[in-house]
């Protein structure tokens, strides 16, 4: 007896079957990929080789690995949250929006060694720089994909309005360089003080955007 999956595909044209496979499946991709990304990060954590059974000698080995593992797990976690964003509201894709998803996740799977070259060598600056250009990277990309989407092919639902559009990829586009900055002006943070910092900039964002966006007329979803 067939499925009601099954009388769907059935039901439907080809084209609309392709159009909603290639969507489920990159998306089915997409996520995968952040997870994996977000689950390589504990594998940089390391015991001592050395230790002398103190508190002290502990934490000064793993502070900056755990702070490297915080900041980079707030990094994924943000961007998953802005393309989950994103396809809620992109209603089909196309060849580039394929694309520009293989590369922006290809750019997602190097933030774990990006965050153990961060973790051994905060103390340089051009480990940093290294780290917040990736950041910077993804956020471009992710910018890229949604300029496509909801200005060049016009992929997005018709609810959400020009100005929102436009809105959604100022910030984008403002974020990463944003962190970049903030990145390279904290040249000596304490344990655990970047991440502390994203985090309560991401929640002020994170109004911030619901409140612009409610002015601009946008949907819930927009969140």
């Amino acid at each position: 007896m067939a499925s009601e999956g099954d009388l769907l595909d059935i039901g439907e044209g080809l084209e609309a079957r392709r159009r909603r496979h290639w969507y489920d499946r990159l998306m089915m991709l997409a996520d995968g990929v952040f997870a994996v990304a977000m689950t390589f990060l504990v594998s940089y954590i390391a015991a001592p080789t050395e230790w002398d059974g103190g508190w002290a000698s502990l934490w000064s080995h793993l502070a900056p690995q755990l702070d490297a593992y915080a900041m980079s797990f707030l990094v994924i976690s943000i961007y998953w949250l802005a393309h989950r964003r994103f396809m809620a509201m992109i209603l089909t894709v196309d060849a580039p929006v394929t694309v520009l998803t293989l590369v922006l996740l290809g750019l997602v799977v190097l933030i774990p060694p990006a965050t153990r070259l961060i973790g051994a060598y905060s103390k340089f600056p051009v480990a940093r720089l290294i780290y917040a250009a990736l950041v910077v990277a993804i956020g471009a990309m992710m910018a890229l994909l949604w300029a496509y989407a909801a200005l060049v092919a016009k992929l997005v639902s018709e609810e959400v309005s020009s100005c929102v559009r436009w809105f959604l990829l100022a910030l984008m586009v403002f974020t990463p360089s944003f962190f970049l900055l903030l990145t390279m002006a904290i040249p000596q943070a304490r344990p655990l003080e970047v991440p502390l910092v994203l985090t309560a900039l991401f929640l002020i964002g994170w109004r911030m955007r619901l409140w612009t966006v409610a002015r601009l007329g946008g949907k819930p979803y927009v969140a």
